[in-house]
């Protein structure tokens, strides 16, 4: 037997300690505080198992079986054709509420993929083009057919391939700008909702490519991409209504030069 003094704190508690061990106990508290705390902290147990039927409570609530004992003695006796039953209508219950939850979209919450019915309208899209350029998440716009640090150059009305490269989930969409400083979507077609992009299962960045006509007119043009989160409707966003979107907007420039020959 060990000779450790704090082998006899449980029989303190539980007033089963005989009077040698009990004074033993008090003799080594004096020089130990820990061991002094402890006798402090079980004088409260002490005292409610001393008042009349604690003790027997506490007996009476440590045989009876727990929720976990009466579930194990369930599954350990006999199964009968009624046990059967229930277990195959508790996994059709829930077989049909997980089909349920996952045809139903959250309230107010549309699924990726669903594409908003409004279309962006002409001020939206000219004070889309009015604002400074802003990265809020990864985004460029490139021409593929343009090599790497040569100044983009595209002839007149020839095809003009363009590589948008974003993070999604996210709602996008190309504007161009006129030769009179208006604002034209150009992708999708004038008319169309901003379109979704996924996020590639990879990882990364998605990439789309758009192929375009040059314009008839030389000299410097300038293209934006729009990148808006996929639950941001840009097409029922007013003019007024774009400056609380631009936090979560991403705007993206890219100037070419058309020539002539």
């Amino acid at each position: 037997m060990s000779d450790d003094p704090k082998r006899l704190l449980g029989g303190y508690a539980t007033d089963t300690l005989t009077d040698e061990e009990r004074r033993e106990l008090l003799r080594a508290a004096l020089d130990d505080q820990e061991l002094f705390d402890a006798l402090v902290e079980d004088e409260g147990l002490r005292e409610l198992l001393e008042s009349p039927g604690a003790r027997q409570e506490l007996l009476d609530a440590l045989e009876k079986p727990t929720a976990w004992e009466r579930v194990r003695s369930w599954f350990k006796r006999p199964a009968t054709f009624g046990d059967l039953a229930t277990v195959v209508a508790v996994v059709l219950v829930v077989a049909v509420g997980y089909q349920a939850f996952r045809g139903t979209p959250d309230e107010g919450r549309p699924a990726v993929s669903q594409r908003p019915a409004a279309t962006v309208s002409a001020a939206t899209l000219e004070h889309l083009l009015a604002l400074p350029p802003r990265q809020r998440v990864p985004a460029s716009l490139e021409l593929e057919t343009v090599a790497a640090g040569v100044p983009p150059r595209v002839r007149l009305e020839e095809p003009l391939v363009l590589r948008a490269s974003l993070q999604g989930p996210a709602r996008w969409l190309l504007m161009a700008e006129r030769e009179d400083g208006s604002a034209v979507q150009v992708y999708p077609p004038a008319g169309e909702p901003p379109a979704v992009v996924e996020a590639p299962a990879s990882g990364g960045l998605a990439v789309r490519s758009v192929t375009l006509v040059a314009p008839s007119r030389s000299g410097p043009h300038r293209l934006r991409l729009v990148v808006a989160p996929v639950r941001a409707d840009l097409g029922a966003a007013a003019p007024e209504d774009v400056e609380k979107l631009l936090p979560r907007l991403t705007l993206v420039d890219l100037t070419y030069e058309v020539i002539n020959r």
